[in-house]
């Protein structure tokens, strides 16, 4: 989008907001200051076992292609005296402990984006965390009834980048996957939004800024411009 006016960046969000019923939003690093602490939880847990996670490593290799625990033996050559299932529950036990206790916090747009698109679209998350986390977090920051829909990791059988949580998600809207516009950060989410048959918004923010998303219908430079474009619909 480097070549793109203001002009045609504002044309471009008006026809995607336009053509769709529903908005389906990713959380973690979109909507929440959350991904610091998904690598804390599982640095947390792989040094249990004697490995330690290169947080840059992790940025791209977890957070935006989804590789997880597989990808990180498989890189590393990792002989561990655990299963990666267990690894998994025990990660899952000390993220939840963050969510809890109010560590992680929403971005200050989160509020003011879905107020934004609740008013004249349905509105979704759809995200690879537990429900119950994302009501946690959202809980704590007093937003948990902005968002009517809320599907987690539960919620599908194959996590992103499979369509499953995307479809869930327009079925719970009552919008046909083409009626439904994705607002994601991460390659993952992109692949996922693609093979739903939805269009799909990228949020750069300061984890992605080195990953390309050529496939995107729109790319921009924060949620704060997101919110920014959306005030002048």
């Amino acid at each position: 989008m480097s070549s793109s006016t203001p002009s045609d960046i504002q044309d471009k969000l008006t026809a995607l907001v336009k053509r769709c019923d529903s908005v389906i939003f990713d959380f973690d690093g979109l909507l929440a200051d959350s991904e610091p602490f998904h690598y804390r939880a599982y640095n947390e847990v792989f040094e249990r076992y004697g490995h330690t996670l290169d947080p840059d490593e992790y940025w791209v290799e977890w957070t935006s292609k989804g590789k997880g625990i597989a990808g990180e033996i498989e890189r590393h050559n990792l002989k561990l005296a655990v299963d990666p299932l267990d690894l998994r529950q025990e990660k899952f036990a000390v993220y939840s402990r963050f969510c809890l206790n109010g560590d992680i916090k929403l971005f200050p747009e989160t509020v003011r984006l879905a107020q934004i698109f609740s008013s004249s679209h349905k509105i979704a998350i759809a995200s690879g965390s537990w429900g119950h986390d994302i009501r946690a977090i959202l809980k704590n920051a007093d937003a948990l009834s902005l968002f009517p829909v809320i599907l987690g990791k539960e919620s599908a059988s194959r996590e992103k980048p499979h369509p499953d949580i995307f479809l869930k998600a327009a079925e719970a809207t009552e919008s046909p996957a083409e009626s439904c516009l994705v607002v994601e950060d991460a390659l993952k989410g992109l692949s996922a939004a693609a093979k739903a048959g939805m269009p799909c918004i990228i949020i750069r923010n300061r984890l992605n800024q080195d990953i390309d998303f050529p496939e995107a219908d729109l790319v921009l430079p924060s949620l704060a411009e997101l919110v920014a474009l959306l005030e002048k619909l």
